[in-house]
């Protein structure tokens, strides 16, 4: 049995909640001690699905003790945030809830002096995303931010193959269907396409190649306009400017219907142009092609999303942060760059990262 076994809160019983748990019943310093949601009974139905994947053994084969974890699993439940902080002794507390939900629940985590996990995006709007920021900074909390990507062994190959090397250009391309969930269509809601969905995309391209000092956007709502309550645009193409020189494109839809597909090796993956060498990455693997040598290929290893609890247990144990790969203060500026191209697609003009900050 570990020395110190972190207790785990969650804010919200959705499909990312239900993820991380199955991911902690890895984790033997990690116990999930208490879940919170408006809706009670979502928190128990989110409880059985972890004992229903896990709970035969089947799920997680060579990997002993999870399904008695599993069966054992029986946190409390409450209907709010502010009960639960006071009702169960708590480490740290999961944040997974939709954009617009963001704000207070946070200040109380904080107030309580409880390490925060926030799932992305961290915020609707940069002022609120700031007042967290500077809280967290102000009481010392541990804070990470659910970008799980950074953690794949492929993207950390990227990464280290990419220092120091000049690059030129940058791609970051995500074609999808429309989620059922009514609030993602909504813009005031969900924000749109490219901060609540394609800022994966957009946060790699920022660990990789570098900070943006400017963008210019264009987008539109074409292929959509019969989804009733539908205010969000279905197209949007991003150019951008990085700090180092290098200019990026980011483009994005959630046009496709069911079944369709998008053209391979498109959408999804990493492209980077750099001093003789071009780079695909995915959380998946990684291609490397240079001049005159056969492709290089490298497959990831690992869960990345498993990799970032542990990471984050492990730092909220231990009280150093230094390995978490996004804290709070980092996944807010990919949220700025998601939040520029939005801006200057509404407005039509030329937005510099450095006046949201």
């Amino acid at each position: 049995m570990p020395d110190k076994v972190v207790r785990i809160g969650f804010v919200g019983a959705g499909g990312r909640t239900v993820r991380e748990m199955l991911d902690l019943m890895q984790i033997p310093e990690a116990e999930v001690a208490a879940l919170c949601d408006i809706d009670p009974p979502r928190c128990q139905q989110a409880v059985q699905r972890v004992k229903d994947r896990l709970g035969d053994g089947t799920a997680t084969p060579g990997a002993p003790g999870i399904a008695e974890r599993a069966k054992a699993l029986r946190p409390a439940v409450y209907p709010d945030v502010q009960r639960m902080l006071e009702g169960t002794e708590l480490d740290a507390v999961y944040v997974s809830l939709p954009p617009f939900a963001h704000g207070a629940i946070e200040h109380a985590i904080i107030d309580a002096g409880k390490a925060i996990f926030v799932e992305k995006p961290v915020a609707l709007a940069p002022t609120e995303g700031r007042e967290i920021r500077d809280h967290i900074a102000q009481e010392g909390v541990i804070s990470c931010v659910g970008y799980q990507l950074r953690y794949s062994t492929a993207v950390q190959h990227a990464r280290r193959i990419l220092e120091g090397v000049p690059i030129g250009l940058v791609m970051a391309i995500r074609l999808g269907g429309l989620p059922a969930t009514p609030w993602w269509r909504v813009q005031d809601r969900s924000g749109g396409m490219l901060i609540e969905q394609h800022t994966h995309g957009v946060d790699l391209m920022r660990y990789l190649a570098g900070e943006v000092e400017s963008a210019f956007a264009t987008a539109n709502t074409v292929l959509l306009k019969d989804v009733p309550d539908l205010d969000i645009a279905d197209v949007q193409a991003a150019s951008v400017r990085f700090i180092n020189g290098a200019v990026g494109s980011i483009v994005n839809s959630c046009a496709l219907q069911p079944g369709q597909g998008s053209p391979p090796n498109l959408s999804g993956p990493i492209h980077i142009i750099a001093k003789d060498m071009a780079v695909m990455v995915s959380t998946g693997g990684l291609t490397v092609f240079r001049p005159g040598q056969q492709p290089e290929v490298l497959t990831a290893e690992g869960d990345p999303n498993v990799r970032m609890n542990q990471v984050f247990v492990e730092a909220v144990r231990s009280g150093d942060g230094s390995a978490i790969l996004s804290d709070y203060a980092d996944g807010l500026e990919t949220f700025h760059l998601t939040y520029a191209c939005t801006l200057s697609a509404r407005e039509g003009r030329e937005v510099r990262l450095a006046g949201l900050a």
